[in-house]
């Protein structure tokens, strides 16, 4: 079986060792965890392959990007990740053959993006 783990971002060490913890008993497998805070003028291949300093750093905008992970275990993650409390949710990516090669901050500016553009009320029908 293939080592699974994931990428976080906006989160402090202690949420991201809960989160972790989290992943391991909803999927039942270990995760590996890699950070991307202050990590913004990197690439994704840069954060992945650099063995560095991990610097944990809680902000507003938090993502959660999936790597190795099935469609179950995706499908697992997210719908019991817990709601309301005191980690808040992120938003929820994959690693892609187009986004690997861009900057951090790319990254998140298209994902804050997306997520507005699905956030907006429907009118008349149609998504913002």
């Amino acid at each position: 079986m293939e080592a699974i783990g994931i990428v976080l971002y906006g989160y402090s060490e202690d949420m991201a060792g809960h989160i972790v913890t989290f992943l391991k008993d909803a999927i039942g497998r270990d995760v590996t965890l890699v950070s991307a805070s202050g990590r913004e003028d990197d690439t994704v291949d840069e954060i992945l392959d650099e063995d560095g300093a991990v610097v944990f750093e809680e902000r507003e905008d938090r993502v959660l990007m999936f790597l190795g992970f099935d469609e179950r275990e995706i499908s697992l993650a997210m719908d019991r990740f817990p709601k309301g409390g005191e980690i808040p949710r992120p938003i929820f990516c994959g690693l892609t053959e187009e986004n690997h090669c861009w900057k951090f901050s790319y990254l998140l500016e298209h994902l804050l993006e997306e997520h507005r553009r699905w956030s907006k009320p429907v009118q008349n029908g149609e998504r913002g």
